[in-house]
């Protein structure tokens, strides 16, 4: 698969997979269904803009816990999205890890790593 189309297929899993832990899983909290679907977006440009460079930032940590840090940049994305977006939120951390794996998984079956 081309690298372009793999960075639009792991966007469109972000994009959606918000909006899944939001209505599907109930792990997520949003007042409006737009708001989890522009979450899901703002995690998606995240995802491809700023993980790779956070990515590359902690790689001596990421040695260190065996590539737990990425995903607590992960974790860190999604909180980030609560913080930018009034009336999304992530209730507690242990759904932010749920989200984050739900994510994850979802890029990675769909897209594969990038």
């Amino acid at each position: 698969m081309s690298r372009p189309m793999r960075y639009a297929f792991v966007f469109l899993c972000c994009l959606l997979a918000i909006p899944t832990c939001v209505y599907g899983f109930g792990i997520l909290y949003a007042r409006e269904p737009y708001l989890a679907v522009m979450a899901g977006a703002l995690l998606g440009c995240a995802h491809l803009l700023l993980r790779p460079l956070l990515r590359l930032v902690t790689m001596p940590i990421g040695c260190l816990t065996f590539g737990l840090s990425a995903f607590a940049i992960d974790v860190g994305l999604i909180y980030g999205c609560a913080y930018f977006l009034d009336g999304f939120a992530v209730p507690k951390l242990m759904d932010a890890v749920l989200a984050a794996i739900l994510v994850n998984a979802a890029c990675w079956i769909v897209g594969g790593r990038h």
